[in-house]
């Protein structure tokens, strides 16, 4: 009979009551602030990180998940008897945290064989994106469906998942360093907001929007032009440190004026709002199978 553990990084940004009630275990990435060690999802809130962030002078570094991290908790799944362990990780292009996993799995064959199968997914994608298959993966676990079922459908929702983020201040953007002082100024000064498109690993600039009351319909636009029968999925509605009612307003036009089935909230953990900021909006959706 299979028993199945399922696996994921913190980057995920999975909600604690989905973690508890499907027994998912979160691989915490970890950030370094003013000579302080954070876990991601186990010692500090997204609400109380993006504070955090808001008020530092230094922007935290992250650290991907070790191989001997991934390596204890495989050792543990199979002293627990599992036969199967599947994870699904931070976008590779992003953090050396999936090939850590991958390593140790190497290191765990070496070890015990090929007594428990550990399939390991890279998401390509980001935050809650990847985070909402991870908690669909669990749930059919505990509904007694087939490993490979699961495989199949956490393969193939991970092939058409995508996101468009938009960023409402470039303030984080300068300090970080990811754009110039020059370009920045410029930005703020035309009151430029860029939405970027999270899509098959990579994060690309895609549009900017002037002001704004300019973001919201900018996202709303780009999501309808690549979204798949909306009226049969659930939007992904991903949030930081920005104004409720902009939020509600993306929420209802979602349903609205595209017709989404519903909306699901998530906001944004630490290591992602560190590299956005925390002044970012994001709506993930499924669209058209990726090549």
């Amino acid at each position: 009979m299979e028993k199945i553990h399922i696996l994921t990084d913190s980057s995920a940004d999975i909600p604690q009551e989905l973690v508890e009630r499907y027994g998912i275990e979160i691989v915490p990435i970890t950030l370094t602030h003013e000579g302080r060690v954070i876990r991601e999802y186990y010692d500090i809130t997204a609400e109380e990180y993006w504070k955090l962030l808001e008020s530092s002078r230094e922007i935290p570094a992250t650290a991907m998940v070790t191989p001997a991290t991934f390596l204890d908790s495989y050792r543990r799944a199979a002293a627990r008897g599992c036969t199967h362990l599947l994870g699904v990780l931070i976008n590779a292009n992003g953090s050396g945290t999936y090939q850590a996993a991958c390593l140790a799995r190497d290191m765990f064959r070496e070890e015990y064989g090929d007594g428990m199968v550990i399939e390991l997914f890279d998401s390509a994608t980001y935050t809650y994106i990847y985070g909402h298959i991870v908690a669909i993966a669990a749930a059919l676990r505990e509904q007694g469906d087939s490993f490979e079922a699961i495989r199949a459908i956490v393969y193939s929702r991970l092939r058409r998942v995508e996101a468009f983020l938009g960023v409402y201040s470039l303030a984080h953007l300068k300090k970080s360093g990811r754009i110039s002082g020059g370009a920045a100024f410029v930005g703020e000064a035309l009151g430029l907001k860029p939405i970027s498109h999270v899509y098959g690993g990579a994060v690309r600039v895609c549009d900017k929007v002037r002001g704004e009351k300019a973001l919201v319909s900018g996202l709303i636009r780009k999501v309808s032009g690549r979204v798949q029968q909306p009226d049969k999925q659930n939007a992904l509605l991903l949030y930081g440190d920005v104004p409720a009612a902009r939020i509600d307003e993306l929420d209802k036009r979602l349903r609205t004026e595209i017709g989404f089935k519903g909306v699901l909230r998530c906001p944004i953990g630490p290591s992602v709002i560190t590299n956005t900021g925390p002044q970012a909006l994001a709506v993930a959706f499924y669209g058209a199978a990726r090549a």
